[in-house]
């Protein structure tokens, strides 16, 4: 069936590596003038569309086929973390073959599923002469909060969708929400030397701590078939203090809720849980005077397991050998807002979050790379072909 290349892939993905596109501060702009003029110069006649979301960041959108023989949106983000030259073996943004796998920044996050879906997408189009509407969307910002796939939910329609993020080339079906807050204890100032005349904010915040933690051992006794181990509430940064010899009169933590994926929750349901848990937190037998924002909120997301694009998604990965389960995936995607849209969206792709993604020498496999196109391509001749 496959009439994907290896060669080829590679050789589209050392052109996509080389466009620096790290985030802060983006730079999608130079590898989305790429994309438009190779789906221009594509023997498939895509229809593309370029829209900015913020200045000289545009999405690139590109469409073929027949919208009323149904709709599948293969997506993914352009922008990469950062990387630096001194810590990797060779330059980051200069693809290069070791042994099996491809290595540089995104290769596996996710500018290698990227080229797998244009030549999955052209690989398909070019053996049907009409078929349902295939739709590339290439966006923005996703490593900085996803700006790119929430603008482009706001104007996509699809049956469907699939993300690109590494999963391992499992179906991952279910994705952790998060919350993030920043609390804030003040305290009142004094000499070090005197710290019975001044009311100490680190100890303050330390008793709030407590209380964040035994959240957690509250919130982890929540289950979900797919996503390991559950929720948690994590503390993740600390900051306070002026100097060694002066008591704290402020100290700050970051807290990091991790919640299962409900697309309908109210952000207030968590706030109303902290404010319980901090309720009458006290040091030396005195209030402690603790605040709390909320700076982050996704509900998470989630796709029906018995829903066709999963099942689709899974037959067609296993035809081309990979033995796929349905998964969850323990970070945070763009597949909220397209799931808050009505589109059902997995994560597929090749590589893994947890070992490949925003690491030193990041790679990926050539051949899971080839099996990740020749996936996409299935699941497209199974719903439009």
């Amino acid at each position: 069936m496959t009439d994907i290349d290896a060669d080829g892939l590679a050789d589209l993905l050392a052109e996509l590596v080389a466009r620096e596109t790290v985030n802060p501060p983006g730079d999608e702009g130079v590898l989305a003038e790429y994309l438009v003029e190779r789906l221009d110069d594509s023997p498939v006649d895509f229809d593309v569309g370029v829209r900015e979301v913020h200045p000289g960041r545009p999405n690139v959108v590109a469409r073929a086929g027949d919208p009323e023989k149904g709709s599948l949106l293969l997506t993914g983000h352009m922008d990469v973390v950062p990387a630096n030259p001194d810590d990797w073996t060779a330059d980051p943004f200069e693809l290069r073959r070791e042994g099996d796998r491809l290595v540089g920044r995104g290769t596996a996050d996710m500018k290698g599923a990227l080229a797998a879906k244009l030549l999955a997408a052209e690989a398909f189009l070019a053996s049907h002469d009409d078929p349902g509407e295939v739709i590339l969307g290439f966006t923005v910002d996703e490593e900085r909060g996803g700006s790119g796939t929430e603008a482009l939910a706001e104007r996509v329609e699809a049956d469907a969708a699939i993300i690109g993020e590494p999963s391992r080339c499992q179906v991952a079906i279910a994705e952790y929400g998060v919350v993030g807050y920043e609390l804030t204890v003040r305290g009142e100032s004094g000499h070090s030397g005197r710290p019975d005349r001044a009311v100490n904010a680190v100890d303050g915040l330390r008793k709030a701590l407590d209380r964040v933690e035994a959240l957690d051992d509250e919130v982890r006794t929540q289950e979900h078939d797919l996503l390991e181990p559950g929720p948690s509430v994590s503390i993740t940064e600390i900051d306070g203090g002026l100097a060694p010899n002066v008591i704290p009169d402020e100290a700050t933590a970051t807290v990091f809720w991790r919640t299962l994926p409900d697309i309908d929750r109210d952000p207030a349901v968590f706030d109303d849980r902290l404010a319980d848990a901090l309720e009458g937190v006290t040091l030396d037998g005195e209030p402690v005077d603790v605040e709390f924002e909320r700076w982050l909120f996704s509900a998470g997301s989630e796709v029906d397991r018995d829903a066709a694009i999963v099942r689709e998604t899974l037959d067609a990965a296993r035809e081309v050998g990979i033995d796929a389960e349905v998964t969850g995936f323990n970070a945070g995607t763009d597949a909220r807002f397209l799931t808050r849209a009505g589109i059902p969206t997995l994560v597929f792709g090749p590589g893994s979050i947890e070992d490949d993604a925003h690491t030193v020498d990041e790679s990926v496999a050539l051949d899971e790379l080839v099996a990740t196109a020749e996936t996409y391509r299935g699941v497209l001749e199974r719903r439009l072909g």
